[in-house]
């Protein structure tokens, strides 16, 4: 599903203006429709009273073609003000179209007198700021959207929650928290990313009548999925299928201080399908991970003194990087020489795909062009402090602005990335579209939880799918593991093992 910026959305109207399409009827279309959507949504509840909260602009605008709807449709509404009159002709002209129903329209008072208007309100459709808001409110805003918030009515925002930006997705205490956002046109960053995601409540996209040739001549660079649209990533498995059909993954890392991460890995390639998965590790810790690993193959590797992985085992390596479909490399593997050394032979010698994760990602720090050396496609798993290290931008400034961090990386580089954490996106270089992954949650994380996703998505390389696919569609079965996992038990609860033990139970749901 497209999600576009708020200049594109700006770019896309237009568009519908000069063929014909006024930006009054735009308008109009979408109050009707956001109008359509509160009464179908709460048509079997007593929630009749409705205070709508307008703005000076055009979402105020759209306020006012709700109001109107709901009124002649026998809904009790109230329009309140909350900065004066509105300032576009438009606007202006659906406020005095509302005026002549006899709608009551009053302006907020700070003093309280209108206090009684959201005690007695059922539903507060708040309509103060559209997507072009910026910074945060001023004062008398503020308390406004502070008493929507106080209040016990049921809150929809309409385009998104007053207060929050729509490129972003950062909140402040100075938003509405809605309980359900009408997304006008289509989807805007702020629908879809954490944690502005969790202000908006319910999303329900409202189309107004713009046509689909309007979206070609704009095309949107950012996109999210559900599970019908991931689904289709996905073939049906041959009758005649053997094991070979679906590929072997080669998983290498683990070390003496953290033997558990190759186990994590190498499991989750197994629960999502892989054909066979081997696994090499430093031989040091073949007593704590031999007794977990029923369904791999184990490839024990020399070890050095710190107990990683030998460069010495690297003439080991290079056999078993020419029987793989697809090599993972890094989880829990430790950084030093030997592991640097190894890291950089498996990047320059692999003849197919290359997942590198965790310290596969940390032995790159001050040298990531390499992986422009490689000669198969490669995938990196890095959360943002690992992004820091390999991209040299702070942590803070990898979170202030992820998609700009994440396309720049791409143009620089030729890789498919993964930058992990809430509203987890994945861009590479071959394509300027960036997915933003909508499943998940908070109890995903936990150590571990990245180790399963890099397995799942070196799982789906081996089966066959294109690289920026598995990707986008690890990154998202994975997150739905993790969602099932928190129903069933609890977000506290939340461990890596249970990712692994539900992830068969989910991909039944997109097979």
């Amino acid at each position: 599903m497209r999600v576009l910026t708020v200049e594109n959305v700006k770019k896309v109207e237009a568009l519908a203006n000069e063929s014909g399409i006024s930006y009054l009827q735009l308008m109009e279309n979408a109050g009707s429709y956001c109008a359509r959507v509160i009464r179908k949504t709460y048509a079997n509840t007593e929630k009749r009273n409705v205070l709508i909260i307008c703005g000076k602009g055009k979402n105020g605008g759209d306020g006012y073609v709700i109001a109107r709807k709901l009124h002649e449709n026998g809904y009790n509404v109230t329009v309140m003000l909350t900065m004066g009159l509105p300032v576009d002709n438009i606007s202006a002209e659906m406020l005095s179209r509302v005026r002549a129903l006899d709608i009551p329209v009053v302006n907020f008072d700070e003093q309280g007198s209108t206090d009684i208007l959201f005690n007695r309100s059922q539903l507060i459709v708040d309509c103060i700021f559209g997507v072009g808001f910026h910074g945060e409110p001023d004062v008398t805003t503020a308390s406004v959207i502070n008493k929507i918030n106080s209040s016990s009515a049921t809150v929809v925002s309409i385009d998104i929650p007053s207060g929050l930006e729509g490129d972003s997705g950062k909140v402040n205490d100075k938003s509405v928290v809605a309980d359900m956002t009408i997304a006008v046109l289509t989807l805007k960053p702020v629908h879809v990313l954490k944690p502005s995601i969790e202000n908006c409540g319910k999303v329900v996209l409202a189309p107004i009548g713009i046509p689909d040739k309007c979206f070609g001549k704009v095309p949107a660079s950012l996109f999210t999925m559900n599970t019908d649209e991931i689904k289709a990533f996905f073939t049906r498995r041959d009758a005649m299928s053997h094991k070979g059909t679906y590929g072997t993954v080669l998983v290498i890392g683990g070390s003496y201080e953290m033997p558990n991460a190759v186990y994590f890995a190498s499991q989750g390639a197994v629960n999502s399908g892989a054909g066979l998965v081997k696994v090499a590790f430093p031989a040091v810790m073949y007593s704590a991970i031999a007794p977990k690993t029923y369904e791999q193959t184990l490839v024990p590797l020399e070890s050095n003194k710190a107990g990683r992985i030998s460069q010495n085992a690297i003439k080991r390596l290079e056999k078993e990087l020419k029987k793989c479909s697809c090599v993972l490399i890094g989880c829990g593997m430790g950084t030093d020489d030997d592991t640097k050394a190894v890291t950089q032979f498996v990047i320059e010698n692999s003849e197919v795909p290359i997942i590198i994760d965790a310290d596969g990602i940390n032995c790159l720090k001050g040298n990531i062009d390499l992986i422009d050396k490689a000669k198969a496609p490669v995938v990196l798993t890095p959360h943002p402090k690992e992004m820091s290290r390999i991209a040299d931008v702070s942590v803070e400034e990898i979170q202030e602005n992820r998609g700009a961090v994440v396309g720049s990386f791409t143009k620089a580089h030729n890789a498919t990335l993964v930058l992990k954490g809430a509203s987890t996106l994945v861009g590479c270089t071959e394509y300027d579209d960036m997915y933003v992954n909508s499943s998940g949650n908070p109890g995903m994380a936990t150590g571990g939880s990245g180790d399963v996703l890099s397995g799942v998505i070196a799982s789906f390389v081996t089966q066959g799918m294109d690289v920026f696919r598995s990707a986008i569609a690890g990154v998202y079965v994975h997150g739905l593991a993790g969602d099932d996992v928190t129903r069933k038990y609890s977000m506290m609860g939340n461990t890596p093992s249970l990712i692994l033990k539900e992830l068969p139970l989910t991909l039944g749901k997109i097979e």
